[in-house]
């Protein structure tokens, strides 16, 4: 494996507005949700194919 190293680094100052934080946080929840209705239906369906076999 290499080391990487890098000689200079990038330093990003600035504080995200309280609407910019807002709008990441809805779109975080709204994927979370997502993610845990497809593995609920997944959970439901892995379910029903144990009980009908």
């Amino acid at each position: 494996m290499t080391n990487y190293n890098p000689k200079s680094q990038l330093k990003v100052g600035g504080k995200m507005s309280e609407e910019g934080v807002n709008k990441v946080g809805l779109r975080l929840a709204n994927a979370v949700i997502i993610a845990v209705s497809l593995f609920g239906i997944s959970a439901i369906i892995t379910a029903i194919g144990c009980i009908l076999k």
